[in-house]
């Protein structure tokens, strides 16, 4: 009688292990099934939509945290809101810069290096009289001598990044713009703060400026789609780009375009630093892909003032960096060049 009962405890013991197995292998695989499926939070944020998938991270707050990172970001960097904390700047006033702000002026006065004087926040003046920037322009081709006037506030010498948080001011009559790195460090923000919050794999873009980091559940590399250069936004793709760890952001000139009242010349957005007038490139279409998507905004403006001859050579000073080149060969034929 004992022995039978010793069994039966035995064996009641050993259904009760092999249940607790069974329920750890379902939960085990319940969570990586989770973890397999992607998250996305979509929306509008800096007149541009953006588009997130996150693998990894089970957190329902993911959609709020990204729309606050953003809206606060908007706050700071924003050139069409009035009282961003670059507007203010702008405007004369002495304002708290947080550190994001700090970080973002810093990158940029580093890309004005990198990037051999073709990408400059100073230039801020010219591309607002040009009506690029949140006002409509008053520039035409033939001011030649108000471009000469404005040209004297690009490149100024003083001091005006600042080093760390705190009460900042520029320069007396300095204005300055982030617009060519803002929206790629944007990206790298909320890259870096998915990372921290133990994401295993993410892609990031907004407006077309693309950061992402580990692989897939299957083991493949995200990939991005380039745009074929056409006036008109369309879904028809130029090229499609793996990336692996990296970031990439284009720029081009095919779309944001006006029209000279005076003489009807067409020319964009791409100013370029030396000269003050609009860059004359038979580029169409810049993507650099590099470390971070603050840099590769920053250099993607920098190469269209550059056009595809001395963007190949920074290239090759640069071979941590590839790129993705669309411009108009002598005779006009399209043509593609590409270092990856």
């Amino acid at each position: 009688m004992i022995l039978g009962a010793k069994t039966r405890q035995k064996d009641t013991l050993l259904r009760l292990f092999s249940a607790c197995i069974a329920i750890s292998i379902l939960t085990l695989l319940a969570s990586c099934q989770r973890n397999a499926l992607p998250t996305h939070v979509n929306g509008i944020a800096q007149g541009s939509a953006f588009n997130i998938t996150i693998y990894g991270l089970d957190d329902d707050s993911l959609t709020y945290r990204i729309g606050a990172w953003l809206s606060n970001y908007n706050q700071l960097a924003s050139a069409w809101d009035s009282q961003s904390t670059l507007s203010r700047l702008n405007a004369g006033d002495s304002v708290y810069v947080a550190q994001d702000f700090v970080e973002l002026a810093q990158i940029s006065r580093m890309i004005h290096s990198l990037s051999n004087g073709y990408m400059s926040p100073t230039l801020n003046p010219l591309i607002e009289a040009w009506g690029f920037g949140s006002g409509l322009g008053y520039l035409n081709m033939s001011d030649s001598l108000a471009v000469q006037q404005l040209m004297r506030q690009v490149n100024d010498a003083r001091s005006w990044c600042p080093e760390k948080p705190g009460l900042w001011a520029w320069p007396e009559g300095m204005s300055l713009s982030f617009t060519s790195v803002a929206q790629g460090h944007s990206v790298d923000l909320i890259s870096e703060r998915l990372m921290a919050m133990g994401a295993t794999a993410a892609i990031v873009e907004i407006g077309g400026e693309v950061r992402c980091f580990g692989r897939k559940p299957n083991g493949k590399d995200f990939k991005v789609g380039i745009e074929k250069p056409l006036e008109q936004k369309s879904k028809d793709l130029q090229e499609i780009i793996p990336l692996r760890d990296r970031a990439l952001a284009t720029s081009g000139d095919y779309r944001n375009v006006k029209k000279d009242v005076v003489t009807g010349e067409r020319y964009a957005h791409t100013i370029d630093a030396f000269t003050g007038w609009p860059a004359r490139s038979n580029m169409l279409s810049a993507t650099l892909i590099g470390p971070t998507c603050a840099e590769a905004d920053g250099m993607a403006t920098a190469a269209m003032a550059m056009g595809p001859v001395k963007t190949k050579t920074w290239l090759a000073a640069n071979p941590l960096w590839d790129a993705y080149l669309i411009f108009l060969a002598g005779d006009g034929t399209l043509t593609t060049w590409s270092s990856y």
